[in-house]
C-alpha cells in the first residue's frame, strides 16, 4: 500500500555470511525493524536482499548498518 507522499525505492543488497534459514530470518527482522521499510525479501541461495522502503524515512546506509549489526556483511 502506497501512502500519499511516499517515495518508494527498491534496492538489492548482496549479503555475505548468511548460511541458513536462521541467518535469513535475522537479516529480515533487522531490516524490517527500520522505520519506513515496506517489504523485505531475503534470498539465501543468491545471498541477497531486496528491500522496498520509503525514501523519506529510511536509506541504504541505515539498511546496511542494520545488516551489519545483525552480524552479516552487506556488500
Amino acid at each position: 500500500m502506497k501512502l500519499e507522499g511516499e517515495i518508494i525505492t527498491q534496492e538489492t543488497i548482496k549479503v555475505e555470511g548468511m548460511t541458513c534459514g536462521h541467518c535469513e530470518m535475522r537479516v529480515k527482522k533487522a531490516i524490517e525493524a527500520i522505520e519506513g521499510v515496506r517489504k523485505v525479501e531475503v534470498n539465501l541461495r543468491n545471498k541477497n536482499v531486496v528491500v522496498e522502503y520509503d525514501d523519506r524515512k529510511a536509506n541504504l546506509e541505515k539498511i546496511k548498518a542494520a545488516v551489519k549489526e545483525a552480524g552479516y556483511e552487506p556488500v
